[in-house]
This record gives structure tokens, sequence and C-alpha cells, in this order.
């Protein structure tokens, strides 16, 4: 056993952040003076638990076990038997909770140890402890300590009762093998609003002053819907210890560290160490350094050692552990595209056609698709990705390790970009980006050279039009076409507003959908000819939506003016239901050719007519005269003036642009060189 000098050496040498605990200590001290009421009440409940623990029986106690098992092998693992068997021989009452169906054979070998019960697999072992407390108690009044286990233990390694004896000692209340660290409540259901220090809920020991008073009972009666980890762990694993503690019960742990996740990244150590009498099961999986490297951590693996160590210095059977070894080894991970959205939203015309729709049209074909926002992103969840897809998310060396990881295991990274905003070559033509200031210009470039930069990292890329993948071409490395489509839902909404939507026979209602800051420059291209057709023909009503400053030559027209915001994406489709025309005009420079036909898809879909430039991919998409019409620059006025004109051209020219999108452009199981490519 480690003495106190050793202990010390270790959290001295090896995690020197424990020490950052003491400032913990004065912490509380200040909460308690800030506190009264709950530190006066703290003191009652601890006086009344002092009283009730010379009550416990901790020498020769008579012990209930609880122990869960969820197995998820066709026949039960030996190491889950073995470590049951080592419980059994101190308990004077077993009860097994079984999350899962085993065949008969492993039933009748449990059933050797005590009471077998089989339950729903629903809300994790929480749940599982639950069911097996409330079966028990009316019982409990008959013995002295509970214990609630479950499956994930290994071991054990040593001699349970001497560890038993050691926990004894200490006269506790309740006491488990580890603690888990104090940090930030990423599960989103903690009460107290962080995660607080608390014995991690896989093996406990609890006395019968504490359960056998009805708060322990009310606790485990009160306790409902954990059908989630992060719901079983932020409602009752990092709540369980801090609650009781609070009702004046003292806890401690067999090990002394748990600082860095030791149980599962220092395995070796802990049994060296810190008499941690078990292994976790999954610490095994940590088997390389690069295991640790998918987890986003820089550590060396104990495992080999931890292997060699129970074989040679242990009486842990080797064909239990070699078993353990080959399941884990052996067990299959279901593979999925991994999307990462460095948009994450912020132009949600973006995020929902590069990601969500994209999404979309994988899955249309049987592919299992995560998308995780590029700020969320962990390493862990591309470690079993086939593919992973970057889009338009700048520079993190968190990236540049993710990319070097993926190459390694022979996973290809695209980068998704689909604006020329990857070069200041591009970005400087900008009519926007001339207006910023020398400040507002550097931190611009910055962004973009950062998109650059990662994109230089990747395998391949994948854009969204013709002429932009040309540009990409340049830059060496393959890039395939997937082009912006319709997603189911876009198409249920627009056909919705279709239907309730009423053309206004005596108007003809232009709309012109500016998008972003960014085309204003495109308004102006064409607003000589919408100020000839407002003074020529007063039946007009020019919408203007989103970002775009009416210029003054225009105001004369106020009349026939309609600004509206910007509107979410589910909403727009209503908007352009109501117009007769589209309009999307495009200065005909390298950044607008390189734009996708977005605005003729969309109008589109609510049947509504386009005249757009003749660049880029609306000359690609638009059937001119047949599924919309294509203006060059000095025919906007001609073709503009001979809509208004002819109503039933605008119904015609509608509705086969509609019949194109539907036939050609939506994401499911739309096949294009982007699919190709994934299908292999």
């Amino acid at each position: 056993m480690p003495t106190n000098f050793e202990r010390m050496k270790y959290i001295l040498t090896k995690n020197p952040k424990l020490l950052i605990k003491a400032p913990g200590k004065i912490v509380r001290k200040v909460h308690q003076h800030i506190h009264p009421a709950a530190s006066i009440q703290l003191k009652i409940n601890k006086n009344k638990r002092q009283k009730t623990r010379q009550f416990n029986q901790y020498e020769n106690p008579k012990r209930v076990l609880v122990y869960v098992i969820y197995e998820n092998q066709p026949h039960l693992q030996a190491y889950k038997l073995g470590f049951l068997e080592a419980l059994a021989n101190l308990s004077d009452k077993v009860l097994i909770v079984l999350n899962s169906a085993l065949p008969d054979g492993d039933v009748t070998k449990l059933e050797k140890y005590g009471q077998v019960v089989t339950r729903e697999n629903t809300g994790y072992d929480t749940a599982a402890f639950r069911h097996g407390i409330l079966l028990l108690k009316h019982e409990l009044t008959n013995f002295d300590e509970l214990l609630l286990v479950n499956d994930t233990n290994v071991g054990p390694m040593t001699d349970l009762s001497v560890v038993f004896r050691k926990m004894s000692a200490q006269k506790l209340d309740f006491w488990g093998i580890s603690y888990g660290e104090k940090q930030v409540d990423f599960t989103g259901f903690n009460p107290y609003g962080i995660i607080p220090e608390h014995l991690q809920s896989y093996f406990l020991v609890i006395e019968k002053n504490m359960f056998q008073t009805p708060e322990f009972l009310q606790y485990w009666e009160n306790l409902s819907d954990t059908d989630s980890r992060n719901k079983a762990i932020g409602k009752h694993e990092t709540v369980f210890t801090k609650y009781f503690s609070d009702l004046g019960f003292i806890h401690g742990a067999v090990s002394g560290n748990n600082e860095d996740s030791a149980m599962y990244i220092h395995p070796l150590t802990m049994l060296k160490k810190f008499d941690v009498p078990l292994v976790k099961y999954t610490a095994f999986s940590n088997d390389t350094d690069d295991k640790f490297a998918w987890q986003g951590l820089a550590r060396k693996t104990e495992v080999p050692e931890l292997i060699a160590y129970i074989k040679h210095e242990t009486d842990f059977p080797t064909e239990v552990l070699e078993e353990v070894i080959n399941t884990i080894k052996d067990t299959p991970h279901p593979e999925h595209i991994l999307i990462i959205d460095g948009v994450e939203n912020q132009i949600p015309q973006c995020t929902r056609y590069r990601v969500i729709n994209k999404a979309e049209q994988l899955r249309s074909f049987g592919y299992t698709v995560w998308t995780v926002n590029a700020s969320d992103f962990q390493m862990g969840y591309a470690e079993y990705a086939s593919q992973i897809i970057i889009y338009r998310t700048p520079y993190s060396e968190q990236f540049e390790e993710l990319i070097k990881l993926a190459r390694k295991y022979h996973k290809p990274v695209f980068y998704d970009i689909d604006d020329l905003v990857y070069d200041t070559i591009y970005t400087d033509q900008l009519d926007y980006v001339k207006t910023l200031s020398a400040e507002e210009k550097v931190a611009y470039d910055s962004g973009v050279k950062s998109y650059g930069k990662l994109m230089d990292l990747c395998d391949a890329f994948i854009t969204s039009t013709t002429d932009l993948k040309n540009e990409l071409l340049k830059l060496g490395k393959p890039v395939y076409l997937n082009q912006n489509l319709a997603s189911k839902e876009l198409i249920s909404i627009s056909e919705q507003a279709t239907e309730v939507s009423k053309k206004d026979d005596q108007k003809v209602k232009i709309g012109y959908f500016s998008g972003s800051i960014t085309h204003n420059e495109n308004f102006n291209l064409i607003m000589p000819t919408i100020l000839q057709i407002l003074k020529e023909f007063p039946q007009t009503e020019l919408h203007l939506v989103g970002h775009l400053t009416i210029p003054d030559e225009m105001k004369i027209y106020q009349k026939q003016l309609v600004s509206h915001d910007f509107l979410d994406w589910i909403d727009l489709p209503t908007l352009v239901a109501k117009m007769d025309i589209n309009l999307a005009p495009l200065v005909d420079t390298v950044f607008n050719r390189a734009k996708s036909e977005i605005k003729w898809l969309e109008a589109a879909l609510v049947g509504v007519p386009t005249i757009a430039s003749d660049i880029g991919s609306f000359s690609e998409a638009i059937m001119n005269e047949q599924t919309g019409i294509l203006a060059a620059d000095e025919l906007w006025y001609e073709k503009l003036k001979d809509l208004v004109d002819n109503k039933t051209k605008l119904i015609d020219l509608g509705n086969r642009a509609k019949n194109k999108v539907i036939t050609d452009y939506q994401t499911m199981s739309h096949k294009d060189e982007f699919i190709e490519v994934i299908n292999g």
C-alpha cells in the first residue's frame, strides 16, 4: 500500500493540477459566510448524521448487492461473472438486474449468485439501480450495507475484502472507487448548474444510516427520465454525492486521485499506486497513443504495460483478460460521414444548403451522417467517420491535427466552399470590401486567409457551381461538384405557400431578394431599368427584401416600393409566391460567376419565373425562354418589359421552372460528382 509521501510524490510529478483543489477550500469557506442559512442547516445535518453513524455496522456488516448488467455480446462476458462472484462472496443477498436479455444458460449461471430480474433496457444503469432499490425497499432494514455496482469493472485485481476493510476503518456514510472531477455541466441537466466533484456511480457502497432514511428512498422514487447518457449523468451520477453530502452524510473514495480521468487514462498507475482493485472496461480500449489523440488528448497509453502487469503480477485469469482485449478489438464501430459546419447558421442559407441539405442528400443513399458546429467539434466525432467534410471553417490547430490524424487512418477530408472567399484576390473585387476601413479590411482578410489555410491542408474540395470548380482546380487538388439542392421541407413549405397565395391581377409584383450586404452592386446594375419600368408601368410594384439600401433615385416612386425585413427561410416562400417576377442580376465578375442559382431555384418552387444575368450557374440552370429569362446587361429593360406585358408568359415560365426543379434539383437520391466519389 503506498505511503502518503508516495501519493504526494505522484501528485507533484504526474498531476500537479491536484494542488488547485486548495483554493477551492478557501472558496467554500467564503461561500459559507455568504450563505449562513445553508451553512447552519448543513451543521445541523452533520450533527444528526454523526449521531446515527454510531449505529452503522462497520465490522462484519450484512451486505445486500444490486448488480446491474447490460450485455451487448451474444453471451455473457466472463469478466462480468468473475466480478459478480467476488462481490457475492462478500454479500448476504444479491439482486442481479439485467438491462438486456441473455441466453438461458447465462441466466442459469447468474442464478447461482442470487435473484435475477430482467427489465426493459431504458434509463441506463441509473434506472436499473432504481429498479433494484425499489424492489428491495421493504428488505433494506435487514442489512447494514447496500452495494450498487455495474458490470463495467474488470477485476478484482486484488482482494476486495482488503479494500472493504480499509474503507470501513474510515467510518464513512458512503464511498466509491473514484471521484469524478468538478467541471462545467456538459450534460445540460445538472440541477446545480455545474458538475460538482462526485463519486462515480459504477461502484458505490452505502451504510445503513443513509440508505434506511426516508430521504434515500425518496431520492430514488423521484428520479425519472434518465433515457439518455447525458440525463443519466446530469440527473443522477453527478448529483448523488452532493445531494447526500448536503444532507450531512460524509463520503470518500478508494483512490486519492481522479484528475485527468485517471481511471481511464492511467489505469496501471491507479492499480499500482492508488489501491484501486479494478480496471474500467473502456480503459483497455485506450491501447495506443492515437486513441487519446482521437479524444483530443496528448497522452501515452498505459495499456500494454497494464496487460503485462495483470498477467504477471496478479491472479486475474489470463483467458478472461484475453477475452476482454479481443472483444474490444473485434467489436465493430458503425461508420458515418461527418460534416463540420464553420458557418454555424450565422448565414442560415449557407448552413441549410451546404450542411443540412447535403446531409439529407447523403442519407437518401443510406449513409449515416453526423453534423456538428465547428465550435462544438471534438476529435471523437471523427474517430469512426469514413469521410470528413469541413464546410467553410477557418484554420485552427485542432483542425490541422484532425486532418493529420485522418490522413494516417485513410479518412479522406473534403473542404466544402461555396464562394470565392478563400483568397483576397477574389474578395478584393467586392464593392462591399472596398468600403471597409483599414482596420476592418485587415480583420476581413484574416478570415479569408484562414479559410484558405485550412483548405490547403485538405485532400479535395466540394463546391456548388462549375465556375467555382474551375477556380478551385487551379489549386491543384480534386474538386467535386455538389450543387445546391432543394430539401424535402423546402419543397413542402413552397407547395403550401403556392396553395394559399393569391396573385393581385391589378398589379405586377417584382421581387428583389438581396440576401446579403454584398449584393448592392448587383442591384445597381439594373437600377436604370427598374426606374424606367416603374415610370412606364404604374401597375408595377417593386418589393425589396433583406440587406439593401434604397437609393435616393428610387424614392420618387415611393408608392410603388415595398420594403421587407430579412425573412427566415421558412417564411420566405410565402412572400416569394406573391411575386410575379423574381430578379437575379449579377455584375459580371469572377466572384459573381461562381455564385449558385439558389434565387432561381427558390422562386421556381413557388412557380415564380426569374429573370437573371446571363452568367455563371444561371446560364447553366436556366433554359432561356423556357424555365426563365437570361438577360445580357444591355437587354435587361427589353426582357423585363416583355414580362411585365405578358402575364400568360409569366405563368408558363413559372410552371416550367417548377417542373425542372422538382425533377432535377431535389436532395433525395440526387446523384452528382460528390455522391459518386463518396460511393467510391
